[in-house]
């Protein structure tokens, strides 16, 4: 079976359906990796990336309407997510706090290893279930 990374554009094609011919061939790779003849890996970065791009100027989405189609689509048992407790921790944090991404996924690596984060960022007051030492 083949493996591959995916890249943050394939992801966006699939989640947007634009352009119509790139949304297609992700929607056939995504289905043959849910097939099982081919093996696709989600870094965190790659997500990362994806919010980045769907909040900014060309899509501007909302953190509820990312989140609704990340999640989901990151929970599928089929595709191979790299630290995807962090992943969707982080999302449910970006989410639920306001606050950026990368500071969300930052936190949630804190949280789910029993780290503090040392930062001067007042993000992470925001989310006081966490042990953070804010600098």
């Amino acid at each position: 079976m083949n493996s591959c990374l995916v890249d943050t554009n394939l992801i966006i094609r699939f989640l947007t359906g634009e352009p119509e011919k790139q949304a297609a061939r992700a929607r056939d790779l995504f289905a043959a990796n849910d097939e099982g003849e081919l093996d696709l890996k989600v870094v965190p970065l790659v997500v990362a990336e994806v919010v980045f791009v769907l909040s900014g100027k060309m899509y501007g989405y909302e953190r509820d309407e990312i989140t609704s189609a990340l999640i989901p689509f990151l929970q599928s048992p089929t595709l191979n997510v790299e630290k995807r407790d962090v992943v969707l921790l982080a999302l449910e944090l970006y989410r639920d706090h306001s606050i950026d991404y990368v500071d969300a996924c930052l936190a949630a690596e804190a949280r789910l290893t029993g780290h503090a984060v040392a930062s001067f960022d007042a993000d992470f007051k925001k989310i006081a279930k966490l042990t953070m030492k804010h600098l």
